[in-house]
């Protein structure tokens, strides 16, 4: 079975991250040498062959600063919109039939195992919607069928809600994974939450 091809959003300002003098949230390091970008690219590169990158502000210092030979690079010229605007972006450069995987990139600290098990899980019903969660909490990544696809993209990019509508839309196609990973629900925003990450890391691999 072809397994879902993972969407990485990384279109964003990083405005939270700026004005705390640490940057562009992509190039931040989860451990020394490895930006969030290139962890999740590695780890979602293992189990697909075709990686899709949607980039925005920043496009050019990303690209110039983080090593992803392989990845399909999107960009998104109305990243200003919001994630939804990236994601179908994201989706216009999808093969038909192919179901996806999203994968913000302030959210690297997911478990290689875990993603794994999750692609598991989607095997075994491809035509459901498979969300991660941490003691009830939603996270990601999460898997969509490609039956969505097309519904997704002649939708507005200022649709109300954005990817929420869908997920309440699809509320009896969801299959729920429950992991012990807290980094599915881990969303790097502020310079707090990054250095709960890098005290967490801090010397170690997250496999």
């Amino acid at each position: 079975m072809r397994r879902p091809v993972p969407i990485i959003l990384s279109a964003g300002f990083s405005s939270r991250m700026k004005e705390s003098g640490r940057g562009i949230k992509a190039l931040l390091e989860i451990r020394p040498g490895v930006t969030f970008l290139e962890e999740i690219y590695g780890k979602v590169s293992d189990f697909s062959g075709k990686v899709i990158v949607v980039l925005g502000a920043d496009k050019d210092e990303i690209v110039r600063r983080v090593n992803m030979p392989e990845a399909e690079i999107v960009y998104n010229a109305g990243f200003e919109k919001g994630m939804f605007s990236s994601l179908k972006k994201g989706l216009s450069s999808l093969s038909p039939g192919k179901a996806f995987m999203i994968n913000p990139v302030d959210c690297p600290a997911v478990k290689k195992s875990t993603y794994e098990a999750l692609i598991r899980q989607w095997e075994r019903s491809p035509e459901r919607v498979h969300i991660p969660s941490f003691k009830g909490r939603r996270g990601h990544p999460a898997i969509y069928p490609a039956r969505l696809v097309s519904e997704i993209l002649d939708s507005p990019d200022d649709l109300s809600g954005g990817l929420n509508f869908f997920i309440e839309k699809e509320k009896e196609a969801i299959l729920h994974f429950d992991t012990a990973d807290k980094g599915v629900i881990m969303d790097i925003d502020t310079l707090a939450d990054y250095q709960c990450l890098a005290d967490a890391f801090k010397g170690g691999k997250n496999d």
